[in-house]
């Protein structure tokens, strides 16, 4: 019944008029389940777990419009204003703060805000340290609800568990838009709708052109076809040790650096009409871009479940590893509900 609801769901989408388009960001979110490599949880990789991480893709932009409030502190959480020279007003991406407190306070400098800038790093850095957190809690209730020696504490965890399948499923889902906004070059970039008021030695269009790019090109032109052939093999190390901050906003920065680099070939493409009449040029950069968010978000996903053996669960907490090693008892304080 669930599978036919989200079905049904999808069914009900125009193809049309949201960030990457509804096309692009169900395509990112699907080819990412798809590709979940074996020691990725069995739940996550069920033809429903994969219709609905699908599904999802879009919903943080169906949401827009929720209202004032909602719309003003959560839409900048899409994009980075990220100038020619590499930082956001003055603050490097390769050195960001390790959170948007400290982003808001090294914009100080240049009067500016984290709502004015965008703050896309802090939305793909938080989404994974909340999906890592639920692999956390879905592994410790999955080795309680097997060895706690109450048969009403198993049942705790057993029910937990599958709460904890259905929170995680929805987490990455919707974690997915943020990375999958990563992958599209006008969203990490000052030049995000013409190239506006800067240096512009190569003449490049002032028209507007994100949604013509990244919803009506994406909707005629490219398929899924498209963007599997340009999907990468699994690339994400196996830790031994909980990420730090540095670490992921590393990648983070990473991969947005990568999707950056596009920003001049896209209004070259533009400047030749490859856009307009479907140029192979135009669909295979296009395709490249979807695909690196498809492997982006592929990537983090396994990494998140590989590094939440490292964390710590509950309240007080506990290391998951020493839970899983049998050297801390088994007690409700680990749901960090009580």
């Amino acid at each position: 019944m669930r599978k036919l609801v989200v079905i049904a769901i999808i069914a009900l989408f125009p193809v049309q008029g949201l960030a990457w388009g509804l096309k692009g960001h169900v395509t990112i979110n699907r080819l990412a389940a798809q590709s979940f490599p074996a020691d990725m949880p069995a739940f996550t990789r069920t033809a429903a777990a994969i219709d609905e991480i699908a599904t999802l893709g879009p919903e943080e932009d169906r949401l827009k419009g929720a209202g004032k409030s909602w719309d003003s502190d959560n839409d900048p959480g899409h994009y980075l204003d990220l100038g020619d020279d590499g930082t956001i007003d003055g603050v490097s991406l390769t050195a960001l703060p390790d959170d948007m407190s400290d982003f808001a306070v090294a914009l100080e400098a240049a009067h500016s805000t984290p709502w004015r800038t965008g703050y896309l790093p802090y939305s793909i850095m938080d989404g994974f340290e909340q999906l890592r957190q639920d692999f956390a809690y879905w592994r410790v209730d999955t080795y309680g609800a097997q060895h706690a020696s109450d048969p009403a504490l198993r049942a705790r965890f057993a029910a937990d568990g599958d709460l904890r399948e259905i929170l995680t499923i929805r987490d990455l889902g919707v974690w997915g838009h943020f990375v999958g906004d990563g992958s599209q070059p006008l969203h990490v970039t000052v030049h995000f709708n013409g190239w506006g008021n800067y240096p512009n030695p190569h003449s490049y269009t002032q028209e507007h052109i994100h949604s013509a790019f990244e919803s009506e090109f994406v909707d005629r032109y490219v398929t899924t076809a498209d963007v599997e052939a340009e999907l990468n093999p699994t690339e994400s190390p196996v830790p031994d040790h909980l990420l730090s901050q540095g670490e992921i906003a590393t990648m983070t920065a990473t991969y947005l650096e990568g999707t950056a680099a596009g920003v001049d070939p896209l209004y070259g493409l533009w400047a030749a009409g490859g856009f307009a009449s479907g140029s192979r040029d135009a669909v295979v950069f296009t395709a490249k871009q979807l695909a690196r968010g498809a492997d982006e978000l592929r990537n983090l996903s396994v990494l998140a479940w590989r590094d939440s053996l490292y964390t710590s669960i509950g309240y007080p907490s506990e290391s998951v590893q020493q839970i899983l090693d049998g050297k801390v008892p088994l007690t409700e304080a680990l749901l960090g509900t009580v």
